[in-house]
């Protein structure tokens, strides 16, 4: 018996997922928990400075800044502390965090930092106009601390680029390059910092889909060497078991035309040999198609040069007429409704286990049971007394067995082969009762090609 060669792998198929291991993870989890911590705690230090030089330090002659400036900077440190815990969601909401913390330091004299870090998150998990827009908020924001900074004369940042002693007339007077140049030093390593992550993170997609791509080609390269090698196989077959069983069967016609008068027996036999012919060569038509295209043997072409459930009948009446003979016990409820797969895998394990009994136990009666339906699933029994001293017919490929029991574990079932004690040799099978598919989903269905 011909074994149908495994399916291959459909183009679609999903590819392998990646699995990641605990300790990997675990890694992982405790790396990015570290950097928020820093975060966080930068943030919160920060928070806390632009408080501390408007109020000033009389102890060391700083004076402060007016009362009302005070009170701002008070208020903008505790909503900036605020913004600064807030950096533990800014890979979740990033647009959210960053949006408060840019707007609070735009409003009240206070650090722009925690704006910056989740800017950084910004750029590295989002696309699209809304990033570039908080990214001017931010760059704005950086200007208007520096803004409030320079209200601090004696004790502010951009004091420094005045020269050290600067009264407000030159700190004032510095502020048209100094805001510039602090926005650009601020924003500087925030933003590469974040467009590096995110040009990270697109190589290793960019990466992930090339080697998705590369594993895609090699498949594919694949599937188009096995349709090759079944083209091979498949013309081989037409051009050789197709014209000698043609040859055949037009040689048993004859011969049963001939001797119809002479000879009824020899008719009857000849008859026999043109109809196996004819289905062999219906047959290997079918085997010929699912080695071209495999994927039109699936659908309405499923049954088309198939055999079924409402075949058996036939297949045991050809077995009656043989030596020894057949008792069979066959009980099938709604024999109709069972999947053509199923049904013709039954079958072709019908049809091998009996051609195996003739083979190797010429002359001994065939006991063969068969019952099922939906929800039991089919139960097959063959057995044969196989006695010591039997001379086989014919010498078979030895993969007779072997090709029952692929078929069915295909579908899910099991199938053995053994003897018992008593010397009888039994074909024991179970085929799972799978419903027909629907109508709607069956593939149009495709001419036979002769």
């Amino acid at each position: 018996m011909t074994t149908p060669p495994p399916p291959l792998p459909p183009s679609g198929a999903p590819q392998p997922i990646r699995v990641r291991t605990g300790a990997g993870t675990r890694g992982r989890a405790f790396l990015r928990g570290l950097v928020t911590t820093v975060w966080v705690t930068l943030g919160i230090f920060f928070s806390i400075i632009p408080l501390g030089q408007h109020l000033g330090n009389v102890d060391r002659g700083i004076p402060p800044t007016s009362p009302g400036i005070a009170v701002a900077a008070g208020m903008g440190a505790l909503l900036m502390i605020g913004a600064s815990i807030l950096l533990v969601w800014r890979t979740r909401w990033p647009y959210l965090v960053t949006a408060i913390a840019a707007a609070i330091a735009i409003l009240l004299p206070t650090t722009p930092i925690p704006a910056l870090i989740a800017l950084v998150s910004v750029l590295h998990r989002r696309r699209g106009p809304w990033v570039w827009i908080l990214t001017g908020a931010v760059a704005l924001a950086c200007g208007v601390a520096t803004r409030w900074d320079s209200q601090a004369v004696s004790n502010s940042l951009v004091s420094g680029f005045a020269g050290r002693g600067a009264g407000p007339e030159a700190v004032l007077a510095s502020l048209p390059w100094a805001v510039p140049l602090s926005v650009f030093l601020l924003m500087l390593p925030f933003v590469s910092t974040g467009l590096i992550l995110r040009a990270r993170s697109e190589r290793d997609v960019a990466l992930v889909e090339v080697e998705d791509t590369r594993q895609s080609a090699a498949t594919l390269s694949d599937e188009v060497t096995r349709q090759r090698e079944r083209q091979e196989v498949a013309r081989e077959i037409h051009d050789t078991l197709a014209s000698r069983l043609s040859t055949l069967s037009l040689h048993a016609g004859a011969l049963e035309v001939n001797a119809r008068e002479s000879d009824t027996a020899l008719a009857g036999a000849a008859s026999v040999v043109r109809e196996s012919a004819q289905r062999s060569l219906d047959d290997l038509r079918y085997v010929v198609d699912v080695l071209r295209d495999p994927a039109q043997a699936r659908g309405a072409r499923i049954t088309s040069g198939r055999t079924s459930l409402a075949d058996l009948p036939d297949l045991i009446e050809a077995a009656e007429a043989l030596p020894g003979g057949i008792v069979s016990n066959v009980f099938l409820s709604d024999a109709a409704g069972c999947d053509p797969r199923v049904a013709h895998a039954c079958y072709r394990i019908v049809q091998e286990a009996l051609a195996n009994a003739r083979r190797h136990a010429p002359g001994q009666t065939v006991s063969l049971s068969l019952r099922g339906g939906p929800g039991a699933g089919l139960t097959l029994t063959l057995t044969n007394p196989a006695p010591e001293g039997l001379t086989p017919t014919s010498v078979g490929g030895g993969h007779g067995v072997t090709g029952m029991t692929e078929r069915a574990q295909l579908l899910g079932g099991t199938l053995t082969a053994r003897t018992d004690d008593n010397g009888v040799y039994g074909i024991y099978a179970w085929l799972p009762w799978i419903p027909p598919e629907p109508a709607a989903h069956d593939a149009p269905a495709a001419p036979v090609p002769a």
